[in-house]
């Protein structure tokens, strides 16, 4: 089943919060529910919400302010003001703080819905907007919390614009399956900060893999010894990163692991390269199961090549289609795996083994 879109109900009132809780959830929507601004900020920062419904008149606080800050913690995040006391003077506060729109509670409940997919449609568009503005850089991925290394890596990349820090996280443990993102493409993954962590490095390596499927994985602030760095590389590490990397040689070694190579020490390379080569660990295939649903192998192609992050000209020119047709394509396999996105059809692919 495809990944339910997630709201926020904010009001001071239980009985409300229970019955928009009830009422969403049978439209199909994951409903988290808060009943003041500290719930309400605990829930955006960690659940990905889409819309958030915001009473406007909250026991001894401001909607109008809470939406503010709450938009704030997230800018893609869509706002409803909902209130039972509307008036003219309070839409043109609303709406001059960028939500999405003003209702009153009395609103037709089919109405209120309509509202609710306008905004959970709008903001797919946000972020489809967001990935498309950011084309030609490398999107990148901090999981360490180090001071230290954390602000010598923003310097650099506001220096050098050919990157983008996409997103840091304090340790592994913070990154959650709905993190699942097809654009990153190089993790930075701190080892003191993930030390714990990575004592099980089949298991962390797979879980990473499981969120940033496209991601090389690169180990910074690193003081592994050898044997460990073998142990790493068989698990698909591309890089070590010392924890006094000049920034001519950060810049260099982020260029090379993206072109595809790795980057080892020198003694390392002469060591272990020719065993290396024939040891390290392909990436895993799977076989399709039998009639999961019913994809052709033409299908199935357009499947991988979605999951590659080709638009549909691109599709169509690797697979020598028509774009009419690759977009046919893409329509039934949404139909058949019911999904709406992209996003949903390759990590559906991807639980079920078809890719």
């Amino acid at each position: 089943m495809p990944e339910k879109p997630r709201l926020l109900v904010v009001d001071d009132d239980p009985e409300v919060r229970k019955s928009l809780q009830i009422w969403l959830k049978n439209e199909q929507f994951m409903v988290f529910t808060a009943a003041n601004t500290a719930q309400a900020r605990a829930a955006i920062k960690n659940e990905d919400i889409a819309v958030c419904l915001v009473d406007l008149r909250l026991k001894n606080e401001d909607g109008l302010r809470l939406a503010s800050e709450l938009k704030s913690l997230d800018e893609h995040l869509k706002i409803i003001i909902i209130t039972g006391y509307p008036t003219y003077e309070t839409a043109i506060d609303a709406m001059k703080t960028g939500i999405f729109d003003y209702l009153s509670k009395s609103t037709d409940n089919d109405a209120i819905l309509g509202k609710i997919r306008a905004a959970v449609e709008e903001r797919d568009r946000d972020l489809c907007r967001k990935t498309e503005d950011s084309q030609g850089k490398a999107n990148i991925i901090l999981i360490g919390h180090h001071q230290l290394v954390r602000e010598g890596l923003e310097n650099f990349f506001k220096e050098n614009t050919g990157y983008r820090l996409l997103h840091t996280y304090h340790s592994f443990e913070y990154i959650k399956k709905s993190d699942f993102n097809l654009d990153a493409a190089l993790l930075l993954v701190c080892s003191s900060c993930n030390q714990e962590f990575m004592k099980d490095p089949e298991n962390f390596f797979s879980k990473l893999k499981a969120v940033f499927p496209n991601a090389r994985t690169v180990i910074i602030n690193c003081d592994c010894t050898d044997d460990e760095k073998k142990e790493l590389l068989r698990q698909g590490v591309k890089g070590f990163f010392p924890p006094a990397i000049s920034k001519p040689n950060l810049k260099k070694a982020l260029d090379c692991i993206l072109a595809g190579q790795i980057w080892i020490s020198r003694e390392l390379s002469h060591r272990l390269l020719s065993e290396l080569l024939e040891d390290t660990r392909p990436e895993v295939t799977y076989k399709k199961p039998v009639d999961t649903f019913n994809l052709t192998n033409r299908e199935i192609e357009i499947l991988k090549a979605l999951a590659s992050g080709l638009s549909n000209f691109a599709i169509s020119e690797k697979l020598f289609l028509s774009e009419k047709t690759v977009k046919t394509h893409t329509h039934n396999i949404f139909r058949k795996m019911e999904v709406k996105t992209r996003t949903q059809a390759v990590m559906k692919a991807m639980e079920f083994h078809i890719i």
